[in-house]
C-alpha cells in the first residue's frame, strides 16, 4: 500500500505541469485601413474558398463577397479577400464580420439566407448551424466603425503626389 502513495502524488502533480492553453488561433483578421474601412484577411492553413458577411447590432445583415456566378471567392492567406477593401457604415453601429470557409466553391445565396435567417433570430451562429456541402469553417470578428473625419471648411483636399514639380509660373 506504502508503494502507491508516491505515484498517487506523482499522477496528482502532473497535471498540473501541463502547459498553459493558449486562445485559439483566429482564421482570420480584420486590417483597420480607416475610421469605417477595413480589409478581410484570412490566416494560413485556411480552407481555399471564403464567403463574407456582416451583421450589425442595428440588425442589418449584408453580403460582401460573391463571384460574378454567385459563388464563394478564392481566399489567399495574408492577402485581403477579394483584394478589396470594405466600407462599414457608421450608422448601423458595431458588426460582426462572418467569414465562412470551404473546401470548394459554394453557392452564396443558400448561405446568405441561411446568415440571415439565424441571425435575426436572434440565435448564436457556428459553421454547423450551415447546411453546406463539403468541409466548412466559421470565423467571427467584430469591428466597431468610427464616423470619418469632416474636412476642415473652405479647404481643398489634394490627392496623389506631393513631388509634383515645380508650379507652371516658377522661373527656371
Amino acid at each position: 500500500m506504502r508503494r502507491w502513495i508516491p505515484c498517487l502524488v506523482a499522477l496528482a502533480v502532473v497535471p498540473s505541469c501541463s502547459p498553459p492553453k493558449r486562445p485559439p488561433e483566429r482564421r482570420a483578421e480584420i486590417r483597420k485601413e480607416g475610421p469605417a474601412t477595413v480589409q478581410v484577411v484570412p490566416a494560413a492553413g485556411q480552407l481555399p474558398f471564403c464567403l463574407v458577411f456582416t451583421a450589425s447590432e442595428r440588425g442589418v445583415v449584408r453580403q460582401l463577397t460573391m463571384t460574378a456566378e454567385g459563388l464563394s471567392v478564392p481566399c489567399a492567406a495574408g492577402e485581403p479577400i477579394g483584394k478589396v477593401t470594405y466600407r462599414i457604415p457608421p450608422a448601423e453601429g458595431k458588426v460582426r464580420v462572418y467569414v465562412v470557409f470551404s473546401d470548394q466553391a459554394m453557392k452564396a445565396s443558400p448561405i446568405a439566407t441561411q446568415i440571415h435567417e439565424l441571425f435575426t433570430s436572434g440565435q448564436p451562429l457556428t459553421a454547423m448551424d450551415l447546411r453546406a456541402p463539403g468541409a466548412v469553417h466559421l470565423e467571427a470578428l467584430e469591428f466597431t466603425p468610427a464616423a470619418e473625419p469632416e474636412p476642415e471648411p473652405d479647404t481643398i483636399e489634394v490627392l496623389g503626389s506631393s513631388d509634383a514639380g515645380p508650379p507652371p509660373d516658377a522661373a527656371p
